[in-house]
């Protein structure tokens, strides 16, 4: 077997390939002819630049150009390859003076030259190569054509995961609340995902999440982050046995036990917004991890103010118990919850469409009713971002206060005046047995009143101390509300504002009345508030609920 043969074994193809063979020496011409022939693949010979462009084809897999050639050159010829046929890579052929052309010819797009004369395994070898180079090629655009089409598979795949599992749907008709909400699909489709949760028939929670990353793997994770919290809800309902309802920073924390491991695995973290309103209280309750921060209309005072907490998102390896903030509403005012998506969106001068551009936009259009404000923001966005095609996710859920909230049930109604001293913490221990006595009557609440009692004390200390600085002769005054299921202990005083973050942290070992402050309170109630009302008093509401 002579070299010939042996190149010819290693290099042909598996089948037969056109290549055209350009030259104006006739000698030249027939030995590249016999020698591609030879070699199993199909020449076609041309003279001239001319011929060369009409013989290419898509059945052309290698073409071998002589630099100098009459009319068009080879280095012309090049250039049409370059832009009609880009998978090609011609072969260039020079005498032995000219190889600065060839050099030059390979910056410009050549797969290799050769120098004549020349040897016939040379020209094999060489040939094989740039066919098998074409061949490469092709396979990698069927490759790069396959991967896209996958890629197109996979976002319909997972916006139909999102949309199916990751967006829910708020209950039809719950009093005391308007609601619409949105989500605009982006080509890239990720883990945003909110849903509405009805508890019972006083409270509505909202949660909107976003889960950090693209894609499919985003989208079943929020499915399954979204699956978690409905377990925990239902797993509360089968437990609770009429009891307290689970609070909001319970859910969140229980919640992120469950998804930990998993989120850290993937390197991976959920920013999210838990809210629960209550209409008839006027109060919503909220956990923040880390998301964007939702607006707050006030219709009274026509301001906008922003919801944020201090937990840091779901999946840092540093959890710290989750905190819940409470905030008070009036009617007409507005809650715009929405994704980061919104507010990264960029114009075309690549300016950010940005928080303060969103909260102007509300106070300009908080009187439309929500279907109409949510339509509205999808017009200003695709305004600012000059298509409808975004490059990213956003979701968008407006809730307004009705005018008229339907008003809880009184059942009963208690009051105590007392004075600013500490033997008044026995008459305040008395009235909260009796009245949770009365409207508290199962065995199991025993235990509960014993704690309501002792976080009474410790809130009427903290007034003392705090507000009236230990002086005797000051007025409070203790409100106690019955309501089917749930009572309310209401402290008023005009002495100074309580902010909770200022109390030290408890002496577990010191004495047990006036001693274990905000810790205490905190423990023995479902919720606490702080504010000041209409006729300048400070207002301290511990609530007790059960479901």
């Amino acid at each position: 077997m002579n070299d010939e043969d042996t190149i010819k074994e290693a290099y042909a193809p598996d089948h037969s390939r056109q290549v055209i063979i350009a030259d104006d020496d006739l000698t030249t011409l027939r030995i590249l002819e016999r020698t591609l022939d030879k070699a199993g693949f199909e020449p076609i010979s041309v003279s001239s630049g001319t011929d060369v462009l009409e013989n290419l084809s898509d059945e052309t897999c290698a073409v071998i150009l002589d630099i100098q050639m009459p009319g068009i050159n080879g280095l012309e010829c090049l250039d049409y390859i370059n832009r009609e046929y880009p998978d090609l890579a011609p072969i260039m052929l020079t005498a032995s003076d000219d190889v600065s052309d060839a050099v030059y010819a390979m910056k410009r797009g050549a797969f290799d030259y050769i120098v004549k004369p020349f040897k016939a395994p040379q020209i094999t070898a060489l040939v094989t190569r740039a066919v098998h180079s074409f061949e490469q090629t092709i396979r990698l655009r069927e490759a790069e054509e396959s991967l896209r089409q996958a890629r197109e598979n996979e976002i319909y795949v997972a916006s139909r995961i999102q949309q199916s599992l990751l967006l829910g749907r708020p209950p039809a008709g719950f009093p005391g609340l308007e609601i619409a909400h949105m989500t605009i699909p982006s080509q890239e489709v990720d883990g945003d995902f909110y849903d509405f949760i009805q508890l019972d028939s006083r409270s509505m929670d909202l949660v909107v999440a976003d889960v950090m990353g693209k894609g499919i793997r985003a989208a079943f994770m929020g499915a399954a982050l979204k699956s978690y919290f409905l377990r925990v809800v239902n797993e509360t309902r089968l437990s609770s046995e009429g009891h307290a309802c689970i609070a909001p920073e319970d859910i969140v924390d229980s919640v992120c036990d469950h998804m930990i491991s998993e989120l850290q695995a993937l390197e991976s973290f959920v920013t999210l917004f838990y809210a629960r309103f209550y209409p008839k209280r006027s109060q919503l309750t909220y956990v923040d991890c880390g998301h964007v921060r939702p607006l707050h209309f006030h219709h009274r005072s026509n301001h906008i103010s922003l919801l944020r907490g201090e937990n840091m998102p779901l999946g840092f390896p540093e959890k710290n118990p989750f905190r819940q903030f409470n905030v008070s509403f009036e009617a007409k005012d507005v809650f715009l919850f929405y994704s980061d998506g919104l507010t990264e969106t960029k114009s075309p001068a690549g300016d950010l469409y940005g928080e303060e551009r969103l909260i102007d936009f509300l106070s300009a259009h908080a009187a439309l009713s929500m279907d109409e404000l949510i339509r509205a923001v999808k017009a200003e966005i695709v305004e600012f971002f000059g298509s409808a095609e975004f490059a990213d996710d956003f979701t968008c859920i407006a809730v307004k206060i009705d005018a008229n909230p339907l008003p809880l049930e009184l059942l009963g109604r208690q009051e105590l005046c007392f004075d600013s001293r500490l033997d008044e913490l026995q008459r305040v221990r008395r009235f909260i047995r009796m009245f949770g006595k009365k409207y508290m009557r199962r065995a199991s609440d025993e235990p509960r009143i014993a704690g309501i009692e002792l976080a009474a004390v410790e809130l009427t200390s903290n007034i003392i101390r705090h507000a009236y600085d230990n002086q005797p002769g000051y007025p409070i005054r203790l409100e106690a509300l019955a309501y089917p299921q749930e009572i309310t202990f209401s402290f008023y005083n005009r002495g100074k504002p309580f902010d909770p973050g200022t109390d030290p942290a408890p002496e577990l070992e010191g004495p047990k009345e006036g001693g274990m402050g905000v810790y205490i309170i905190e423990k023995s109630v479902d919720e606490i508030t702080y504010s000041r009302n209409e006729n300048d008093e400070n207002c301290a509401r511990m609530l007790i609920r059960w479901c």
